[in-house]
């Protein structure tokens, strides 16, 4: 059956890039209806930059898109999040009713097509309507940047920024949180002030920087978000492939032996893996024998998206298949019955779309 639409309801998340993605989709002849199973990276893991081949000419690589990553990581674990970032927070929001994405709302209002009003090309990295309980307010806006290595503007100014953006759409002054995953220039700011005769300014937000994190703390929590952050400390200090394994045998080592879901398990070490990037030959084959090791014994389950997505299509063609089956099975059986009361074999065979030939063989049969 050419062209199928299935519903696979695969996480497709990691490794990459999609591009192996659409080639095992051509080899099948697959189009996606939906992507899914409730996780990580929504469609786009790589963001196009520039590189410069030897003779001159300008290609485009991909890197990956380690921000992105984690906002659809935050995005899965989120109450998880908020309950180790701004606890207080947490204690006061609504954990019974959902939060809601507010980006594409946020980035639509940005977007217009006037370039006297659209002025900016940047949008928040994450808006969130969180719940509150009653007594209080029904909800409040969150704004959340995640901000890595890279960035032209400096954190603060971009914070405040996005402060007067939510505030003018919204007409709510925001909680903001920067979560800063790498190193940033010793002279930026944790805040943001103004001062121009005699018009002041002073924008203070919370800060979570991974490096300040406590390694005890991240180690003796039961929170999943706190791995995440122990193994993004991980990979800033190993400088070596080496000391990237001993990382990255330590954590897997932790996740096993947590009482977490095995798809939350299965989760975060697609993160794990990424964000250490083992690529010692020789050390990821003895990581891999360790985590195969680990899948056996049913402490983590662990299966490379492409696996999943051919699993799940050679399964959908299997059931594909019984079903035509299933339905030529009874039309034969129709043409028989219809062959035993009288009916012509030519009218069948218009009717049921059969050749004549095979509507003959039925009469003998019945015969």
């Amino acid at each position: 059956m050419n062209g199928s639409v299935i519903d696979t309801n695969v996480i497709v998340r990691m490794l990459n890039s999609d591009k192996t993605a659409v080639e095992i989709l051509d080899k099948f002849d697959i189009k996606f209806m939906t992507l899914g199973g409730g996780l990580l990276l929504d469609k786009q893991i790589t963001k196009e930059t520039p590189r410069t081949e030897s003779k001159g000419r300008t290609l485009k690589s991909e890197r990956f898109d380690y921000d992105g990553f984690y906002k659809n990581l935050i995005n899965r674990f989120f109450w998880n999040f908020l309950e180790m970032a701004l606890p207080d927070l947490y204690a006061d929001a609504d954990t019974s009713r959902e939060h809601e994405l507010l980006d594409k709302e946020f980035t639509d209002v940005l977007n217009t097509g006037d370039p006297g009003i659209h002025t900016s090309p940047r949008f928040a990295d994450y808006v969130i309507k969180v719940p509150m309980k009653k007594g209080g307010e029904e909800y409040l806006i969150l704004h959340a940047e995640i901000q890595g290595k890279g960035g032209i503007v400096n954190l603060s100014v971009r914070m405040y920024h996005y402060k007067c953006l939510i505030f003018a759409h919204y007409m709510k002054e925001p909680v903001a949180l920067a979560i800063i995953t790498n190193k940033r220039p010793p002279s930026e700011t944790l805040s943001y002030s103004y001062s121009h005769y005699g018009t002041k300014t002073v924008y203070e937000y919370n800060n979570l920087v991974v490096m300040d994190l406590d390694d005890d703390d991240l180690l003796s929590s039961d929170n999943p978000i706190s791995l995440v952050f122990y193994a993004a400390k991980s990979a800033l200090k190993a400088k070596q492939e080496l000391q990237k394994y001993n990382y990255l045998y330590t954590l897997v080592g932790l996740l096993a032996e947590r009482g977490w879901s095995m798809l939350d398990k299965r989760d975060l070490l697609l993160f794990i893996e990424r964000i250490i990037n083992l690529k010692d030959k020789a050390l990821k084959k003895q990581y891999l024998e360790y985590r195969q090791q680990l899948d056996k014994e049913g402490k983590i389950v662990y299966k490379h998206w492409i696996q999943e997505v051919e699993e799940e299509i050679v399964e959908q063609r299997g059931i594909e298949k019984g079903i035509e089956k299933g339905i030529e099975k009874g039309i034969e059986k129709m043409a028989r019955n219809l062959l035993a009361k009288g009916i012509s074999p030519e009218i069948i065979a218009e009717s049921a779309d059969l050749p004549i030939e095979r509507v003959r063989t039925f009469g003998t049969l019945v015969n």
